[in-house]
């Protein structure tokens, strides 16, 4: 048995085959029907050609945009790790900077410490001399009085010899 599509299918009427047909000189209405299909087929492939064409041209364009876009992503890539390049550099170079502000905050307070205790020194030191100083002004001060009252009794004593030297 043979097998064959139904060829009203495709929208085609099956025409049986004919002398007539073979021959292209006596085509008559059917021979019409396969010029109007042979014209649509031509039809067709000239569509499916243009279809072709802007479909290559628009794999082209595609295919152009994809290696600009490569470069352009290659070129920002680029940038990008230049940039976290500097980026780093100028993070540690910050990092060294802070570590080396924190070392001279540190030698600034212990400076400061030894100052205030020199400071502190230095005011025990001129306590302890002002208590002195007091102190050996109240002994100047008796001593001025001893003074005043030796003289004292001194001048007395003058006066009594010179009394008595004139008695």
């Amino acid at each position: 048995m043979h097998k064959e599509l139904n060829p009203e299918l495709f929208g085609e009427k099956k025409v049986a085959k004919t002398p007539v047909m073979d021959n292209p000189v006596n085509l008559g209405p059917a021979g019409n029907s396969y010029l109007n299909t042979d014209r649509q087929i031509f039809e067709l492939k000239a569509q499916n050609q243009a279809l072709a064409d802007q479909l290559n041209k628009v794999v082209g364009t595609v295919n152009e945009l994809i290696k600009t876009s490569n470069v352009k992503f290659e070129k920002q890539s680029h940038l990008l790790s230049r940039l976290e390049q500097s980026h780093n550099g100028l993070a540690t170079e910050a990092g060294q900077k802070i570590t080396q502000l924190a070392q001279k905050v540190n030698e600034r307070k212990s400076l400061d410490l030894k100052v205030q205790e020199m400071v502190d020194r230095h005011n025990n030191v001129i306590k302890s001399f002002e208590v002195r100083m007091n102190h050996l002004q109240k002994l100047l001060a008796e001593k001025e009085a001893q003074m005043i009252s030796a003289q004292a009794a001194l001048n007395e004593a003058k006066m009594e010899i010179a009394r008595l030297k004139r008695l």
